[in-house]
């Protein structure tokens, strides 16, 4: 059974190594305020929400507990509204 920050293992999984979504999110953040063009730093920062938006739905349907389910869903509430 999972608890809020374990897996069904009982893991805690309150953390884990950073995966490809998120490592886009913030490559591309970081770039969007680098970028020295307005329509660069648009492009930049499209996709690094879409990013974002694809690491929160992976966390809210396949995350590894409670926690991180949550955070994924919160994230997309957050994103949702930002739209």
């Amino acid at each position: 059974m999972m608890g809020l920050i374990e897996n069904r293992r009982g893991e805690q999984t309150l953390t884990q190594a950073p995966n490809a979504p998120i490592i886009g999110w913030a490559a591309f953040g970081a770039a969007s305020f680098m970028a020295l063009e307005d329509k660069n730093r648009r492009i930049l920062r499209a996709l690094s929400t879409s990013c974002l938006m694809v690491w929160a739905a992976l966390e809210f349907t396949a995350g590894e507990s409670v926690f991180r389910r949550a955070i994924g869903a919160v994230t997309l509430g957050l994103l949702a509204r930002r739209r």
